[in-house]
Formats: structure tokens, C-alpha cells, sequence
């Protein structure tokens, strides 16, 4: 199966985002080797241990988001990707991408997750991330999917953005 079809069917990022009507840029599977050539494993993970399941191009701020308040350029930038394990048809197993990238929503995204991945949890077990009261705070406070945004939470964002991230 070519990678184009593969992403196609695996990349919740894009349904998503289609949901809202926005596509992925032509350019997006290219960074994605680039990125796996510089990040090949979960960052997550614990080190010398393999994922479980594949890795996967997280955007830190989801790209639809960034495309939706004018910032599409942060879709291909290196800055706003990082590597997860994710895919696994369990829902307890190291699934980072969901559990650490998402907060268990594909909705929503965590703008912890970098240090969430390498820090806060790095190789903890997906059990003791989801009974730890740090965890439990984010996901409580997880950013809203981008169509229960107000205009100021979409402004406030788009801030965090431009401060997190300069052109």
C-alpha cells in the first residue's frame, strides 16, 4: 500500500480535520520522512524499548487549528512535530499519541505533550499515566475542539501560537 493511502486511513489528524475542511498539505507526507529520519521513535517511550505499535507525526498545536487561525506554516514546521507510538486497537496499551498527544480526544490536543513525553511521563507505563492526578488536571483542561472555540479562545491561542513559535 503506498504511504499516501496508508496516512489516508491511519491519519486521525486529517479526518479531523476534513471534518472541518481542511486537508492536509501536499507537502505533508515528505516532512514526514524527513521527521522519522531525525525522530525515529516515540519520545515517550522508554528508551531501548520498542513502541508497541507505530509511530506517529504529532502537530503540537493541531494543524487545522494553525490552517483555521493563520498560521498554516506550522503545519510542515520541525517545531510543532514531535514522535509518538500510537494506532493500537487496545485502548490501555502505549498508545502516546492518544493518551500523551491528545489527552484520550482526538479533538483536542495537549500543548504539554513535549514535555508531557520526555519529562512527565517518559516510560511511564499507560496505566499509572492515566491514574495520575497530573494527567487527570490536563485532561480536565484540555484545549476545546476548534468549533466550541469562542473568538477569544481563539485569539488567546492563536497568541500562544505567535509567542510559542515565531515566523
Amino acid at each position: 500500500m503506498r504511504l499516501a493511502r496508508v496516512l489516508e486511513t491511519t491519519d486521525k489528524g486529517a479526518r479531523v480535520a476534513a471534518a472541518a475542511g481542511i486537508a492536509r498539505s501536499p507537502q505533508w507526507d515528505d516532512v514526514v520522512k524527513q521527521h522519522l529520519l531525525r525522530q525515529p521513535r516515540c519520545v515517550c517511550c522508554k528508551p531501548g524499548r520498542r513502541s508497541r505499535g507505530p509511530v506517529q507525526v504529532h502537530h503540537i498545536f493541531p494543524f487545522h487549528y494553525c490552517v483555521a487561525l493563520g498560521r498554516p506554516d506550522l503545519e510542515l514546521d520541525e517545531r510543532n512535530l514531535i514522535t509518538l507510538c500510537g494506532e493500537s486497537t487496545d485502548r490501555r496499551a502505549e498508545n502516546h499519541h492518544l493518551w500523551i498527544g491528545h489527552l484520550d480526544n482526538f479533538r483536542s490536543s495537549n500543548l504539554s505533550v513535549v514535555r508531557d513525553a520526555r519529562v512527565t511521563f517518559h516510560g511511564v507505563e499507560v496505566e499509572s499515566i492515566i491514574e495520575d492526578e497530573r494527567w487527570l488536571r490536563r485532561r480536565a483542561k484540555r484545549m476545546k475542539p476548534l468549533e466550541l472555540m469562542s473568538r477569544q479562545d481563539k485569539a488567546a491561542l492563536r497568541e500562544l501560537m505567535d509567542r510559542r513559535m515565531p515566523r
